[in-house]
Parts: structure tokens; C-alpha cells; sequence
């Protein structure tokens, strides 16, 4: 899905700046084995230890959703005002140079051009989309916890808003279902992130839409009168995460690939990001 312009709302741009770039040697499976408030919490890419790298990509997704801009000299000379990032393909080229200028190509030649490489035209639109979608998907959700919307658009309905080559069966069965927003269904069918909001995994092209009181109550999710409470804490304002269900060997590869960008309590068995000292550079 190619975005052609930014949607800018404070709620997406809020949850990308709390993001911390944490670089690491972890794959995607392992990745999926951090809790998810500290993922949820955390800008990286699999594999990608270059945090100078990461913390250029959050930069330049916050400036395509914030629609900053910036100064440039025109080909006759003349001073004017260019989005910093106004779409996917620029986000691309940035980031391709910069990784380039870094030596971060693939390890393996027979790696290039795939999505293992970083440099690759697949692996950086797939970084831009799901970060641009999470950002845009938290904010979306965030606003639809708010008391009136909650109380005028208790629910909502999950529907696919493009195809795909191969579809997900446990999503496809799905497709069309309306429940509260705040039933347990959308983080549980949320396998590769865990958040009830989208993307609702890898490629997923599946979204939510509101659905109004009047449907709601109509189909029985409702109560005429019933107020629907929002939960008190979003994932988003978490820093701390439990590590009790997180096999042994596992939980130690974390602690060697995450190095000092977290820190482990073995007593409580909690594990959490590290807050950065102000004025310290990434």
C-alpha cells in the first residue's frame, strides 16, 4: 500500500516519539519473544543493530507523518518549502543512501535484494509501511477509547481494505465480524504483534471500522443505556513487562542481544528499556 500523503494526527506522531531505537542482533522470532509492552515501546527491524540507522528511520517516519518540512533551493535558485518526507519512495531513497553510507549491506551476496537485506528496496518499504500503519493504527485506536466516541461508536467492525496474494485463513474467516472495541479478539488475533490495533500482523491488509450504538445494541454487544469503559493504561504507556513465561534460554539471549538498552530483575522477573540521560545522542 503506497501512501501518498501524511495523516497527521497528534496521537500517531505521540506513539512514534515514545519509541526508543533499540538495536540488536535478534530475528524476528526472537523479537516476538519480547513482551509486548516493551515492543510496543521500541523502533527496530530485525537484525539491525545500527541504532544511527534506526534512529534516522524514526526520525524521517515522525517527519512524513508530522508533514515537516524543510527549505530547499529550487533548480532556478529560488528558496522554497518541501515536505522533509512526503511519501514511501522518498523514505526509501533516504534510507538507502544512509545504510549504504553505514556498510550496511547484506553479509551474504546471495542476501541482495531480498528482505534480508536492509538496503533493499522490499525491506525498507516494509519498515515504512508497518511503522507508518502501527502509528497511524495506535492513533486511530487510541481516539476511538475516547468517552463520547466509546459512547457513540462502542464497536467496530474488521474489514480488508486491500488483497493480497495469500491470504490469512484465521483472518478470512473474520472478515466482517463486529465487536466491542475493547473485546480481547483484536490483540488476540494480532499474532505477530500482540496490540489490538493494526496492521494485524506481517502484510496483513485488514483494518478496523467504527460501528455505531444503534448496530451495536441491535446486535446484542450492547446495553441501551450501558456505558463501555476504556481500559485505564494503554500498552503505550508502559516501560516494564513480566519475563515469568519467557523460556530460560530464550530470556538470556535477549539479555546478550539487547545488551544495555535493557535492563533484567531477576527477583521480580520484569525486564525494561532504559531510560536514556538527557542530552545523550543515540
Amino acid at each position: 500500500m503506497e501512501f501518498v500523503k501524511p495523516r497527521t494526527f497528534d496521537e500517531a506522531i505521540e506513539t512514534i516519539g515514545k519509541r526508543s531505537p533499540i538495536g540488536s542482533k535478534l530475528n524476528s522470532s526472537e523479537w516476538a519473544a519480547v513482551p509486548v509492552e516493551l515492543r510496543a515501546r521500541a523502533f527496530f527491524s530485525s537484525q539491525v543493530e545500527n541504532v544511527r540507522f534506526l534512529q534516522r528511520g524514526k526520525d524521517t517516519i515522525t517527519d512524513f507523518l508530522s508533514g515537516a518540512r524543510e527549505k530547499v533551493i529550487d533548480p532556478y535558485g529560488r528558496e522554497q518549502t518541501a515536505l522533509k518526507a512526503g511519501s514511501r519512495a522518498e523514505f526509501v531513497k533516504q534510507m538507502q543512501s544512509f545504510a549504504i553510507a553505514e556498510g550496511m549491506g547484506p553479509l551474504d551476496p546471495a542476501d541482495a535484494g531480498t528482505i534480508k537485506d536492509i538496503t533493499s528496496q522490499r525491506r525498507l518499504e516494509l519498515i515504512f509501511d508497518t511503522n507508518t500503519r502501527a502509528a497511524q493504527g495506535f492513533g486511530y485506536y487510541k481516539q476511538g477509547l475516547d468517552p463520547d466516541v466509546l459512547d457513540a461508536f462502542p464497536a467496530q467492525r474488521f474489514i480488508r481494505v486491500a488483497d493480497v496474494s495469500e491470504p490469512r485463513g484465521d483472518h478470512a474467516q473474520h472478515e466482517g465480524i463486529v465487536l466491542l472495541k475493547t473485546d480481547p479478539f483484536w490483540a488476540a488475533i494480532n499474532k505477530d504483534f500482540g496490540v489490538p490495533w493494526q496492521p494485524f500482523g506481517w502484510g496483513c491488509q485488514h483494518d478496523v471500522e467504527d460501528v455505531d450504538r444503534e448496530e451495536a445494541e441491535q446486535l446484542g454487544l450492547i446495553k441501551p443505556g450501558e456505558t463501555v469503559t476504556a481500559p485505564e493504561k494503554s500498552l503505550n504507556d508502559r516501560l516494564q513487562a513480566s519475563t515469568r513465561h519467557i523460556d530460560p534460554d530464550l530470556r538470556q539471549t535477549l539479555r546478550e542481544n539487547l545488551g544495555d538498552a535493557a535492563e533484567f530483575d531477576d527477583e521480580e522477573h520484569t525486564m525494561r528499556w532504559k531510560k536514556k540521560p538527557k542530552g545523550a545522542t543515540p
